[in-house]
């Protein structure tokens, strides 16, 4: 949807080697810890990766996406609880964090 919003010059000039580098690596560390914190907490650690993957979609679009490559489409609840209290809380700890540094 973002791409249509958006026109293809600006689109292909955002795309750098700096850019996709720190998407690539935010992905591969939220997959990474889900995976650990799943281990650790005597989950299935690939399903943990998955749900946790799934903060980085685009919401509940980026879920079903995701949890659809996966063929784990059994995990929706988990990643939607998932998705909309990490967002819900990111925003808190980013509206407490502008008060605090401003």
């Amino acid at each position: 949807m973002g791409t249509m919003l958006v026109s293809w010059q600006q689109l292909i000039a955002s795309f750098n080697p700096g850019y996709i580098a720190i998407c690539t690596a935010s992905v591969v560390a939220t997959i990474a810890s889900g995976f650990v914190v799943g281990k650790w907490m005597n989950l299935y650690p690939v399903e943990a990766a998955v749900v946790t993957a799934c903060h980085s979609g685009l919401g509940g679009t980026g879920d079903v996406a995701i949890l659809g490559a996966a063929d784990r489409m059994g995990l929706m609840a988990f990643a939607q609880i998932s998705t909309r209290v990490g967002g819900a809380l990111m925003i808190v700890i980013a509206t407490f964090l502008m008060k605090v540094i401003y």
